[in-house]
């Protein structure tokens, strides 16, 4: 049987039962399963789908995935399965969490109370402190890799385009298969300059505000001027979308959305801290230097970034994101 083309019913390598599909991305589908070879344990298995099956670089991000996942053990993170390496095994398995993702609560649930998106990004902030600690950045937090369980906890999934620190160069002329959403992607990414850990407080940023205030911070349909506009402007203050929100929660999360991210939270253990102790964060007025986003600094930034680059190679950036946007808004 084709690892690939598994499906509910399927028993893999006679230790892993597929009972059902509970997700889809760009390139895997997620099943959850039985181990029938320790207690019948519930499980979640990774499958890449039928056309990434064959591919050596997609093959190679499983492998990474799953050696990247082997270092991780934080509670807010999800745990993957130590296995026999086999290099045959195109699948990765991890626990299986209850739950639903962060985005399918925010249809029904926006905005949040102001404590319950505080907490959460609280919870958030630990899981990427975690894997920063380990020197890994994850380069793909939205609220689709968030999931809330029962018991109130959180887990960031999905280390699909993870990467070391020190290795990591995410840009839109390198577009990894799955690309992250363009409303998280960091403006640094944007502009094709090395991504950090930064690139990651700045989406834990994007979460926050759109948990208090029930919009994305560069809102659109066309997903090229949504990452864009995040490059020559800020986003609207979220008091003026939700005066409920308080000028502290506005801060931290205007913080975490500078544009420079030496402007930004120097770790997302600082972000967390503010977090914590709400009462204690000092408002600058972050929220009354804001740069709106105009069609004209649209426009000028868009003919520099022609004259620098040139016509070509931005007309085939363009249609690629296109492309890879509708490909992957249909599988979801």
């Amino acid at each position: 049987m084709r690892v690939a083309n598994a499906g509910p019913g399927s028993l893999l390598d006679d230790r892993f039962l597929l009972l059902e599909e509970i997700g889809r991305g760009g390139m895997a589908t997620i099943f959850k399963a039985q181990d029938v070879g320790d207690g019948r344990r519930l499980v979640a298995v990774k499958i890449p789908l039928p056309v990434f099956s064959s591919g050596v670089g997609a093959w190679s991000l499983f492998q990474q995935e799953e050696e990247i996942g082997r270092q991780l053990d934080h509670p807010f993170v999800l745990k993957f399965l130590p296995l026999a390496r086999d290099k045959r095994r195109s699948y990765v398995v991890t626990e299986y969490v209850p739950g639903r993702a962060l985005s399918a609560y925010l249809v029904e649930h926006r905005p949040l109370p102001e404590g319950e998106a505080v907490a959460l990004a609280g919870q958030i902030c630990a899981a990427v402190e975690h894997l920063h600690s380990r020197g890994i950045v994850h380069y793909d937090v939205k609220p689709d890799n968030i999931i809330l369980c029962p018991d109130g906890s959180i887990r960031l999934i999905d280390l699909g385009l993870a990467h070391r620190a020190v290795e990591s160069r995410w840009t839109l002329t390198g577009l990894p298969p799955a690309i992250a959403s363009a409303t998280h992607v960091a403006p640094e990414q944007i502009k094709r300059l090395r991504g950090r850990k930064s690139a990651d407080i700045y989406a834990v940023g994007a979460i926050l505000y759109e948990m208090l205030t029930g919009a994305v911070p560069f809102p659109g349909d066309d997903p090229f001027v949504v990452a864009s506009a995040r490059v020559v402007g800020d986003p609207t203050a979220p008091r003026r979308l939700n005066p409920d929100v308080s000028p502290q929660a506005e801060e931290i999360a205007l913080r975490a959305l500078r544009r420079d991210p030496a402007e930004r939270y120097a770790s997302a253990a600082a972000m967390k801290a503010d977090l914590d102790e709400l009462d204690r964060v000092v408002v600058s007025g972050l929220a009354e230097r804001l740069q709106p986003v105009t069609p004209w600094r649209r426009l000028r930034r868009w003919l520099r970034y022609v004259a620098l680059v040139g016509v070509a190679p931005v007309l085939a950036q363009m249609a690629l994101f296109g492309l890879l946007w509708r490909h992957f808004a249909h599988r979801h």
